[in-house]
Order: structure tokens, then sequence, then C-alpha cells
């Protein structure tokens, strides 16, 4: 009789691990489920609030210093230059105009002169030999040309 009880626990222990590990992963699905919910509950309401146009005004005037027409704006500078009590500043760079602030054409103009100046030497392409002949003598211009 023990030993017939002993063959059944043997054959029941790595189910029951495996029941119990399953519940521990269900458990912390559900867990995993419940916060996606409410984070998206949260998100939701905020899409709700950015419909109502009196909070996209209200975001306007403080996120951006907007003033509704007929009012005057005004913002304290402190002595070091910046705007007190403002959370953007001018000066920041904002990533998405930083790429066209330094594609104006005349800083494009600048650089060819710049490279125009100081060529880069020419690639090895595989199969040609590039020698150079000596008449050929690469010569600075004089800070009066520039």
């Amino acid at each position: 009789m023990g030993a017939a009880v002993l063959l059944v626990l043997v054959m029941i222990t790595p189910s029951l691990g495996l029941y119990f590990s399953q519940r521990s992963q269900i458990s912390q699905i559900q867990d995993d489920e419940a916060r996606t919910r409410a984070s998206i509950s949260t998100l939701q309401d905020e899409v709700k609030r950015w419909h109502d146009p009196d909070y996209v005004r209200a975001q306007a005037r403080s996120q951006l210093g907007w003033v509704m027409p007929g009012e005057t704006g005004y913002q304290v500078i402190g002595e070091n230059g910046k705007v007190i009590g403002s959370t953007t500043s001018l000066d920041e760079k904002d990533p998405a105009t930083a790429a066209s602030v330094d594609a104006h054409w005349w800083r494009q103009a600048g650089g060819s002169v710049r490279d125009a100046d100081h060529p880069a030497p020419p690639s090895a392409t595989p199969g040609v030999i590039i020698t150079p002949t000596p008449s050929a003598k690469l010569s600075s211009p004089s800070p009066s040309h520039r």
C-alpha cells in the first residue's frame, strides 16, 4: 500500500509543479492586463480632454504663451535674460526645426566654398591608377583673393 501511495506521489509531483507555475503566470498576466487597462483609460481621458476646445486654449496659453485677440501678453525676463515662470524657451532647439535650420541655402553655399578650397582626395577606384604630373602644382590662394 505504501509503495502505491509513493508511486502516485511521484507521478503527481511534476503535474502539481506545472499547475502552480501556470497559476503564477496567470496571476502575473492578470496584473499586467489590469495595469494596461488603467493606462488605456488614462490615455482615453486625455484624448477626450484634447477634444475640448477650452482645454486646448488653456494648453496653448500655458505651454506656448499664446494670447487671445485683444489681450496683451507679458513675459517677465530675469537678470540672466531667460523668461521667468515659463516651461518653454525660445533658446531651446526643436529637433524638428534643427534640420531645416541647418539646411539654409547660404550655409550650403558657404560649405561648398570651403569644400572647393580644400578638396577631398580622390577615392581609389580598383583598376584605375592616378599619377600626378610634375607640372601640376597645387597652391592655396592668397588671402586677398578670398
